[in-house]
């Protein structure tokens, strides 16, 4: 825990706070043009303080989406949102064009190479993410290209909420044209549709 802790402080925060990220809890958050960028260090819950496996997670947070899709009690957009609300969430796997990867921490580790490892990830890998989500425009222009996956659910309401009617329209008819979708889905959709004026 102590070395998982001088990692986090070496690594995440060393980097991340001269860029105007804040640190609560496990999470770095920083908002600018409408949009906001989160990093979660995730730990897993079948280790010990003795052996820290985690893993990094990575979102886009955007109050509209967030309004439309999780805000089920007019609450306010929160200062601090968690990656589980937000869009484009990737693990730092899928940043690294790899599968699902995870780091352990135990009483051997060096601690260094884990800050070198770590800040690699953030430098090569995270934050050149986010250098492509700098504002609600750019973010729909990643939402859009057919490399990025994305339900096409999240994509209609992006669009839908950020005034993209052709966009929305396109993504709601692909989400329609699917037969196997359920019918208390299909009712959703349709609230959706109303709310966007493409029905």
């Amino acid at each position: 825990e102590t070395k998982f802790d001088k990692v986090v402080k070496d690594s995440f925060h060393a980097t991340l706070k001269p860029l105007g990220f804040k640190k609560k809890g496990n999470n770095f958050y920083k908002q600018e043009n409408g949009v906001g960028h989160i990093i979660n260090l995730q730990k897993s819950t079948y280790y010990s303080k003795d052996h820290i496996h985690f893993t990094i997670n990575t979102a886009v947070f955007l109050p509209e989406y967030w309004t439309a899709f999780y805000n089920y009690f007019s609450k306010p957009v929160p200062d601090y949102p968690t990656e589980p609300g937000c869009i484009l969430r990737q693990r730092i796997g899928d940043l690294r064009s790899e599968n699902d990867k995870w780091f352990d921490i135990t009483t051997d580790t060096d601690e260094e190479e884990m800050v070198q490892e770590m800040k690699k990830n953030l430098n090569q890998y995270i934050l050149p993410h986010f250098q492509k989500v700098l504002s609600k425009d750019m973010l729909v222009d990643v939402l859009d290209s057919k490399t990025t996956r994305v339900a096409p659910l999240e994509k209609l309401i992006v669009f839908g909420e950020l005034g993209y009617k052709e966009k929305a329209k396109r993504e709601f008819e692909k989400i329609v044209a699917d037969t196997t979708r359920n019918p208390n889905f299909l009712v959703t959709l349709k609230e959706y549709g109303k709310k966007y004026g493409l029905i």
